[in-house]
């Protein structure tokens, strides 16, 4: 027997709720979980053919966060104009390359809501060794089947955080999972064959453990002085931003808030990172249609600013598919890593919205 890899929408759903501190959802816990595919139907109370302010799509929600009875898997940094969902959704534009949601506009022949998908992807390859979508990725999962308990927490902002004028009337939040279903020895099998191979220290594979941080900028500062702490105790994939000013009645993304970024080993007086951030902008996917600045027909395929994204994976020390190994770094002591930015314009309210991918070995000491 082989180990069995299913994709399916399960029955349970949530249901959009303006200012919710917690709309709970039961994630099946049939097997190992290796990917949601998160997809709000958002019913707007006009056709959004006439208005739709800057990511106006994406923010549908302020935090998603994924906790077990063990351990708290997945997070986004959340405020109330909703960067997370934001910041989420460039992320999948840059990992997998999707559009995540159809034409806006909602008039026949399509469907009275508007769909836009939000994909958690849990290991570390998104794509095979051949460039093909990688859904049941073995090289980090969530235990689901090992966990009491396993649910999806939305939390959201009003029913105007879209636009100005087109409020938000209802919302249906969705659920596909992507599963692999075992016995021990067939799901080992299936990780060989995928050619994944653990630390020492997880004999029984590795889980996300991400953590958020909403940065609230207070001064402009130089030569990337301004620093937060980076999180220890696991291995650090990735480090996800987005700059946002507190314009008008929503944040919009900026690339003249935050212009430098540095990723420093204090204990090695070593900086693995200290760029300029265009060079990081200018290499994300062209933004979709809900940009603030797109008027201009020569310029719709344009990088979206204010997203920064740091891949430590990249850089020497550490694991190729997990990054840094920081377990031997105690948080808060003179060796813990920092992120450094220079910021270069500041306005109350301008704020960084901080993503650090992680991952720590399975809790659990069997995979079924």
């Amino acid at each position: 027997m082989v180990a069995r890899k299913r994709k399916y929408t399960q029955t349970d759903t949530g249901a959009w709720a303006a200012d919710s501190a917690g709309i709970n959802v039961a994630i099946e816990k049939n097997g190992i979980l290796t990917r949601i595919d998160m997809t709000a139907e958002i019913t707007p109370s006009a056709t959004l053919d006439g208005a739709n302010q800057a990511d106006g799509l994406f923010r549908v929600f302020q935090n998603t966060i994924i906790r077990g009875g063990s351990h708290t898997y997945v997070t986004l940094p959340a405020e109330d104009p909703c960067g997370g969902a934001i910041l989420l959704h460039y992320l999948n534009r840059r990992d997998f390359r999707m559009a995540g949601h159809p034409l806006g506009l909602i008039t026949a022949p399509r469907r009275t809501y508007t769909p836009i998908t939000f994909r958690y992807h849990f290991g570390a390859r998104p794509q095979t060794l051949f460039g093909l979508d990688n859904p049941f990725d073995l090289s980090a999962f969530i235990p689901a089947n090992k966990e009491t308990s396993l649910q999806f927490v939305i939390s959201t902002s009003g029913n105007d955080v879209m636009d100005d004028t087109v409020t938000i009337t209802s919302g249906t939040y969705r659920f596909e999972l992507a599963i692999v279903q075992g016995s021990d020895a067939e799901i080992r099998d299936e990780i060989a064959w995928q050619g994944v191979s653990y630390p020492l220290a997880a004999p029984t594979g590795m889980v996300p453990a991400w953590v958020a941080e909403l940065f609230d900028h207070t001064a402009t500062s130089s030569d990337y002085s301004t620093e937060r702490d980076v999180q220890t105790g696991g291995w650090l994939k990735r480090i996800a931003i987005i700059e946002q000013d507190d314009t008008a009645t929503r944040a919009l993304r900026a690339s003249d808030q935050v212009t430098g970024v540095a990723f420093k080993l204090p204990a090695q007086s070593e900086q693995l990172v200290r760029s300029f951030m265009d060079s990081y902008f200018n290499s994300h996917d062209f933004g979709s249609n809900s940009q603030a600045d797109d008027a201009a027909p020569d310029f719709q395929a344009h990088a979206p600013h204010g997203v920064i994204v740091l891949d430590m994976r990249a850089h020497a020390r550490g694991h190729s598919d997990y990054g840094l190994d920081l377990r031997q770094v105690t948080l808060g002591s003179s060796a813990n890593p920092k992120l450094g930015f220079t910021i270069t314009t500041y306005t109350a309210g301008d704020s960084s919205l901080i993503l650090q991918e992680r991952y720590l070995p399975n809790p659990f000491t069997s995979l079924a």
